[in-house]
């Protein structure tokens, strides 16, 4: 929960601030966009995994950095990149190549969808990206989706660049994680064949070696970058939501050559190359272990994910701000990011946010609508077909707050454990007030009466 609300600090102040994100340039790792994006896959990955019954401010950080996306500062790079590298003006950073920006949006807008029933960001114009007083690319979830199968299906290899003429199968493979999901959430078919093709590029065209790892990324005239670990163990949870075949076959291989495992300890065979933070290219080898940590998890393998927690808070150890926020001490915001998600990661967890494996008591059981952050943080909200289960803590000091449920059956009874009202009745829309008096971890739970 220490880390989720460093997530939500970064998330719920206002759209057009960035305080606590690493500003250093927008081209490279430290650009705004990764920031942005794990700080919101790990977010959906909390509501996934441990309240997929509440919405309230947990939806309303995920939208905030949605639409943070949005802002000039995060993709206004595009225009120079597009003029220095192909020779062409056009500052709209979604028509052309830029994977980057276009693949790592889709997933966000997909995984948010997934969990919330809130298709506003769909349409075009809900998205949109001001270049300048008479110039505005209007864009929604739609165009992104459209955009991806365009630039996939011109590129010779099926994956298309990043920065100009340089291909990345990680950004690619989270492109396709989006992809997919808006077909699923939309009943549509732009994937189609694009998984088949994707595959068969990634072991066709030189980009996954022998030994089952990934280059970094191909380039003209031959350019390889080579192996990452980290990005090995990025493919390796990414592609578990896509292609989980040649996840498990990345993750055995990543594990029985770059890891060493002996009586718990885990160690990692790194590279100078691996000695990065992508995040702020000081020195340090926190964006490996998180990575791996993350891919672990993914996978069920606790084992090296005990191991490799255990290294990260021994050797790296954190920060706390005043108000209980956490995060790894002396690494990027884009690490922070992927730490945080890290915590919410569980066994085939990301495979089942971008497959959409919904129990259908979570789309018609009651919801917790609304809480005031700081005031009330939600640790468990589940909910079965009738009734819900809370658990909830105190994040400014003991309070009375007000609780907002929806999804009721509209003027049903429902008896409230927890609560300050022992009974409640539902309103015609289907929603009702809770009372609770938070000093300390508080249980919650509403059963039709």
């Amino acid at each position: 929960m220490a880390s989720q609300r460093y997530l939500f600090d970064l998330a719920l102040q206002p759209v057009d601030d960035f305080t606590g994100f690493t500003r250093l340039e927008q081209i490279g790792g430290s650009a705004l966009r990764y920031q942005l994006s794990y700080a919101c896959y790990a977010l959906s990955l909390a509501q996934y995994t441990r309240t997929p019954a509440f919405g309230g401010y947990l939806a309303e950080a995920q939208a905030n950095l949605i639409r943070k996306m949005c802002d000039k500062r995060v993709w206004g790079y595009w225009a120079t990149e597009r003029l220095a590298g192909y020779l062409r003006w056009n500052p709209d950073p979604m028509v052309f190549a830029n994977v980057m920006y276009t693949g790592f949006f889709a997933a966000m807008l997909a995984m948010y969808e997934t969990m919330n029933d809130d298709r506003g960001f769909d349409d075009d114009g809900s998205l949109p990206l001001v270049w300048s007083r008479r110039q505005t690319y209007d864009y929604g979830f739609t165009r992104i989706a459209q955009a991806i199968e365009t630039n996939m299906r011109a590129s010779s290899q099926t994956m298309y660049p990043c920065e100009p003429h340089l291909i990345y199968p990680m950004c690619n493979t989270i492109a396709l994680a989006g992809l997919t999901g808006y077909d699923r959430l939309h009943q549509t078919d732009l994937t189609d064949d694009l998984l088949d093709k994707t595959r068969d590029s990634l072991n066709h065209n030189g980009y996954r070696l022998r030994n089952g790892r990934f280059l970094f990324g191909r380039g003209p005239l031959g350019l390889m970058m080579p192996p990452m670990l980290a990005n090995d163990a990025v493919m390796t949870y990414w592609l578990n939501g896509i292609m989980p075949d040649m996840a498990a076959e990345t993750w055995e291989s990543l594990r029985t050559n770059r890891l060493r495992i002996r009586n718990g300890d885990v160690a990692l065979r790194t590279g100078p190359i691996d000695h990065l933070d992508v995040g702020s290219y000081h020195l340090g080898v926190a964006w490996a272990w998180v990575n791996v940590l993350c891919a672990a998890k993914e996978m069920g393998d606790d084992e090296v994910a005990q191991g490799v927690s255990a290294h990260i808070r021994s050797e790296t150890g954190f920060e706390r701000s005043p108000e209980g926020a956490h995060r790894l001490a002396g690494v990027s915001t884009w690490v922070n990011c992927a730490y945080a998600f890290s915590q919410f990661v569980g066994r085939d967890s990301l495979q089942g946010l971008i497959t959409g494996r919904v129990p259908e008591a979570w789309r018609t059981g009651p919801t917790l609508d609304e809480a005031a952050y700081p005031d009330v943080l939600v640790a468990k909200a589940l909910s079965d077909s009738t009734g819900l289960e809370l658990v909830l803590r105190p994040g400014a000091g003991a309070v009375r707050t007000p609780l907002r449920l929806g999804r009721l059956r509209p003027r049903a009874s429902y008896r409230v454990d927890g609560g300050v009202e022992s009974e409640i009745i539902a309103h015609d829309a289907g929603s009702a007030i809770v009372t609770v008096e938070l000093a300390d971890r508080h249980e919650v739970r509403v059963t039709a009466a």
